[in-house]
């Protein structure tokens, strides 16, 4: 067993997952949670590990007609080439993107700002049979992806401790698309990249749509598709969210746990509301201004 103990503060940056884990495991969170795992109340805070919001993206394969970095990297003799190249010179198929291009749209022009992000990948990874992410091994044949996910979605989910154990990961419970505005833009975006597949210059490249494939037409058989297929896009904010009542957020706007003194939470946690697109930038910026409040407020002690 090893103790630490901080001198003047403690700044808790585990993200969105695990930041609100251990705050439950230390005692702070909902009491009937940490009853139920015999865990010492230090501060009741209802709001630890709600609010949970995240980006749900799916891909649509299609195979080229031309040939896409699968062909490059599928085999082994393109892996190791480009791994040579990329430790040579930083250049090459592994000193890109993981996506190309992409873009905001608005899904209509009534909506005030873009509500839908597009992506572009030249591989696709529909045979890779792994656990977890699959961009390891791209496919034999040539083929690419179009992706997209809802820019700001209604639907709010939840996290909590499962046992007072450490190594046992929480319970998370995404609760995506229980709103209708979620369901509608799976809808939109579904027919939108089936749009931009048609168009004269994707159209020529295409040989055929592996996924979800062309015997799915109507809105019910693509939204099920999308049940089935979609997952998170690695953007999972909200759950010590920032606010002024204490009954419904973590932490105060200079990121204090409300009620803890000298605790801070500093990581994507602490976002109300999910940003538009991929949050490493604002991650950052949070991490700068938490930095000049720290200092400030040492300064003013």
């Amino acid at each position: 067993m090893h103790r630490a103990q901080a001198a003047r503060a403690v700044i808790l940056s585990a993200g969105s997952i695990n930041s609100p884990q251990l705050l439950q495991l230390s005692g702070i969170g909902d009491p009937a949670l940490l009853s139920r795992f015999s865990i010492q109340v230090r501060h009741a805070a209802a709001a630890v590990g709600q609010n949970l919001q995240d980006h749900l993206g799916i891909n649509y394969v299609y195979r080229s007609r031309v040939p896409t970095l699968n062909n490059a990297l599928y085999p082994l003799r393109g892996k190791i080439k480009a791994g040579i190249e990329y430790l040579l010179s930083r250049r090459g198929p592994l000193s890109m993107s993981v996506n190309q291009a992409g873009g905001f749209i608005r899904s209509s022009p009534d909506k005030p700002v873009p509500d839908l992000q597009l992506y572009f990948n030249p591989a696709s990874y529909t045979s890779t049979r792994t656990r977890g992410r699959r961009l390891m091994n791209p496919d034999a044949f040539p083929g690419f992806l179009l992706s997209f996910n809802s820019c700001r979605p209604t639907s709010r989910g939840q996290l909590a401790i499962r046992s007072a154990d450490p190594d046992m990961p929480p319970a998370i419970f995404p609760n995506y698309l229980s709103t209708e505005p979620d369901l509608e833009e799976v809808r939109i975006g579904a027919r939108l990249l089936r749009r931009i597949a048609a168009t004269p210059p994707l159209a020529a490249l295409i040989e055929s749509e592996l996924q979800p494939g062309t015997q799915l037409q109507t809105d019910e058989e693509l939204l099920q598709d999308f049940r089935q297929r979609a997952g998170s896009v690695f953007h999972p904010v909200g759950t010590c969210a920032m606010g002024n009542d204490p009954g419904r957020a973590v932490v105060d706007a200079r990121l204090r746990v409300h009620g803890i003194a000298a605790l801070r939470v500093v990581d994507a946690s602490i976002f109300p509301s999910l940003t538009s697109g991929n949050i490493n930038a604002p991650v950052t910026m949070v991490a700068e201004r938490a930095a000049a409040m720290i200092l400030q407020d040492e300064a003013d002690a």
